[in-house]
């Protein structure tokens, strides 16, 4: 079974698009998708149309897509994010707007080997961000390989018995990075975001996993990453996501 894993796309099709084209439909045969598909960037409805039309096998919601379709307030978020977030809730249209909301809770047990969160498989809303995150996340998953995304930072924990090993693409590096599954180990693997990557690498991010191969790979895509700026910034939404992009952070 080959799967296509996306996260934190945050209304950009530019970065979206991008990815859809180096990983197309006969590419794959499970689409998953671990959340926050709106917020930040200007093309909200582009993006939420583009994954329904694809048909996830599994989709789930993130902190952005809970607030954006006014599920939660902005209380939480920094002015920027609570701008962007009140900016994307008139943008979104009815329609749209009910697709985010419906989104389903994670965790999600997708099949015997594989499940999916946006924070971590005890809360949705709590950030990985080190190895005692990776430790927590991983005493609670229920499955031998969890993809989770929040932190738009790609990396993959592997434990095997009471040893953990960080894998961390190299920012700017090649555009894959192989982890090999192996039946002993387990596994939290963020495929990094495609709308706002955070790892000083510009490129979007993404992961694949071939179940076959016991093969996940964390990849990179350059996008037009001038035209996602300029889309911001005629939105009229804040400027410093715009150049944030530009920096890969």
């Amino acid at each position: 079974m080959r799967f296509l894993i996306l996260s934190d796309i945050h209304g950009n099709i530019d970065a979206l698009d991008a990815v859809l084209a180096r990983a197309p439909r006969e590419s794959y045969d499970r689409l998953l998708v671990l959340g926050d598909l709106v917020g930040y960037c200007a093309n909200p409805n582009e993006v939420v149309e583009r994954i329904f039309e694809l048909e996830p096998d599994a989709v789930i919601r993130g902190n952005h897509d809970k607030v954006c379709s006014g599920v939660e307030s902005a209380d939480n978020f920094n002015r920027i994010a609570g701008e962007a977030a009140r900016w994307t809730i008139k943008a979104l249209t009815p329609a749209n707007k009910e697709r985010v909301a419906k989104l389903p809770s994670g965790p999600t047990n997708v099949d015997k080997d594989v499940e999916i969160c946006h924070g971590t498989p005890f809360d949705e809303d709590t950030y990985v961000f080190d190895e005692d995150d990776a430790t927590k996340a991983l005493d609670a998953a229920h499955r031998q390989i969890c993809f989770f995304g929040h932190t738009h930072v790609p990396v993959a924990y592997v434990r095997k018995a009471s040893n953990l090993t960080v894998v961390h693409p190299q920012p700017g590096g090649p555009e894959t990075t192989v982890v090999n599954v192996l039946k002993r180990s387990r596994y939290l693997i963020n495929p990094g975001s495609i709308g706002q990557p955070r790892d000083t690498d510009q490129r979007a991010s993404y992961a694949t996993y071939d179940s076959k191969k016991s093969r996940i790979e964390i990849r990179r895509v350059p996008y037009r990453i001038d035209l996602a700026q300029q889309r911001i910034v005629e939105a009229g939404l804040p400027e410093s996501l715009a150049f944030r992009l530009g920096l890969g952070r």
